[in-house]
């Protein structure tokens, strides 16, 4: 990969990745309600899951499976509601009196191996894992290519997760007074669930 397009590239993975999203959502949440440290394995999870998604880009068998208007739009409407069910989680969570955290997608947070996988559910990550290999993970090298912007992307993941995980972090002590974490929780499982309406729409 030449110099020019790496950091185009470098550009490219960044601005996907920080921008908002399901898992920039579910971070933030995750950690609002249990903590930064809870929020480790879903920062570790999604690059891990997603690169996996970017290798079968560039290999052509994501291309080939979104090429089948019945596996496409199977896929799509599965990931959307699987969003609209995280989005629901997300708006019922509470935290009740005392210590006893129940908040989160589920009432606890997601695994390492459920984000992973979740990267297969999730509209947002095969959009950018087709752009990617379609522009930047074509031509020669192929191997060579799919080392870096899975590396290149696994990076921008951690960078955006640590951040939007930081912010919901630090919203935690404020979120405790009142019925704050409660309102929280509701406007972020309703900007999950406004994601999940504008792919169903946009794809």
């Amino acid at each position: 990969m030449e110099p020019a397009q790496l950091w185009a590239f470098v550009v490219f993975s960044l601005v996907g990745s920080f921008t908002p999203g399901p898992n920039t959502t579910i971070a933030t949440t995750t950690a609002a309600n249990f903590g930064f440290r809870a929020t480790v394995p879903h920062i570790l999870g999604v690059p891990f899951g997603f690169s996996t998604l970017l290798a079968l880009g560039t290999l052509g068998v994501a291309g080939l499976l979104l090429s089948v208007p019945a596996a496409a739009g199977a896929l799509k409407w599965a990931g959307v509601a699987y969003l609209l069910y995280l989005a629901w989680l997300l708006a019922r969570a509470a935290l009740p009196a005392g210590d006893g955290l129940t908040a989160g997608p589920g009432g606890r947070p997601l695994t390492f191996f459920e984000s992973a996988l979740f990267q297969y559910a999730n509209p947002k990550a095969w959009m950018l894992s087709i752009a990617t290999a379609g522009t930047y993970a074509s031509g020669a090298h192929i191997a060579e290519r799919t080392a870096i912007v899975c590396v290149v992307f696994a990076v921008a993941c951690i960078a955006s997760l640590v951040a939007w995980a930081w912010a919901g972090a630090t919203l935690r002590r404020h979120l405790g007074i009142g019925r704050r974490r409660q309102w929280f929780n509701a406007a972020m499982g309703g900007s999950l669930a406004a994601t999940a309406v504008w792919m169903a729409v946009a794809t």
